[in-house]
């Protein structure tokens, strides 16, 4: 029992660690401690002797020609990046003004299902109250499962499970952070839960009513697809729309450090003394790195979640979401 407990307990710390790696975690900090690590095992390399940095090593020529190159292409890649987010914004009077339209559409569509009036205009917000709507319509099917005859059994189910899942998408808020917004909606329930009520629909003959609600789930169940997936859009566009800052931020530094770094070496020797060509050559290969570890960092999340959240239509993706089992 021991060894399970302890298996569990690590099996549970490396799931949390993989949660802050992939999506959690402060990207900028993350990024500072992979950049420290290869600082640390450059140095340790060139203290065994595996790397060469005296003023007779190929340092000049790495940093002069390889690294810069890398730096430049790296912005090019930026550049790529903020023409994709561009495409998303821009475009002809006609066409924003039947985007605009359909998102009227829906968000109308929305607040006609909710009690409470109004749907939010704010994106956490507006999740939150389809979860909100979705709890009014499972309350309303226990208060009239007793005219639903013999399939009032199913409906009771089926509500408890509906109160159940609008009580997590009703913990969304503007606090949250979007990744966790995302993480929170993920998942396929709302597909099984819609497959489920169309067919306690089709069981039997339920009063109108009992069907009116139904009706309605089975509405803010789609809309809650359409709506975390467009909030998905907007929190991967912000995704990327810091990283391409974030690249040229770095960039600058990074291509300073390359073209400095072979100023260093001499022919007679070095600018600075021998002994500290090692600390200076392994922080300036964790600096010129910095640039693609963001890049990493960053689109790690984004694909992390773009792997599982890649349903719109009523179908359970391939994967279910890993962290919330």
């Amino acid at each position: 029992m021991a060894g399970r407990g302890s298996t569990g307990g690590s099996d549970g710390d490396a799931g949390r660690i993989r949660h802050w790696v992939f999506l959690d975690g402060n990207r900028l900090l993350i990024t500072g401690l992979v950049c420290l690590g290869i600082f640390a095992l450059t140095r340790a390399l060139v203290a065994a002797d595996l790397l060469a940095v005296g003023p007779r090593s190929s340092v000049p020529t790495a940093f002069g020609s390889g690294v810069t190159a890398g730096v430049f292409t790296l912005i090019t890649l930026t550049l790529t990046v903020n023409q994709l987010i561009s495409s998303q914004v821009f475009g002809q009077p006609d066409s924003l003004r039947s985007r605009y339209e359909k998102g009227a559409e829906f968000h109308d569509a929305v607040s006609e299902l909710a009690a409470s009036g109004r749907a939010p205009v704010r994106g956490s917000e507006f999740i939150a109250a389809i979860g909100t709507a979705l709890d009014d319509h499972a309350a309303s099917l226990r208060e009239r499962r007793g005219a639903a005859g013999e399939a009032s059994g199913d409906l009771d189910g089926l509500a408890d499970r509906l109160g159940d899942f609008a009580d997590e998408i009703e913990r969304v808020s503007e606090e949250m952070d979007p990744i966790d917004v995302i993480a929170t909606t993920a998942g396929s329930d709302y597909a099984r839960l819609r497959n489920e009520t169309l067919a306690v629909a089709d069981s039997a003959v339920l009063p109108e009513d009992v069907v009116d609600d139904l009706d309605g789930v089975e509405e803010l169940l789609g809309h809650l697809s359409v709506g975390r997936q467009y909030f998905k859009t907007l929190a991967l566009q912000q995704e990327l729309a810091k990283l391409s800052r974030e690249i040229i931020y770095i960039s600058v530094p990074t291509l300073l450090v390359a073209v400095y770094v072979p100023l260093l070496y001499r022919s007679e020797g070095a600018a600075v003394p021998e002994s500290a060509l090692p600390w200076l050559v392994s922080g300036a290969f964790a600096v010129t790195l910095a640039p693609l570890v963001l890049l990493v960092v960053r689109l790690l999340r984004v694909s992390t979640v773009m792997r599982y959240t890649v349903s719109v239509a009523p179908f359970a993706p391939p994967e279910d979401w890993p962290w919330n089992e």
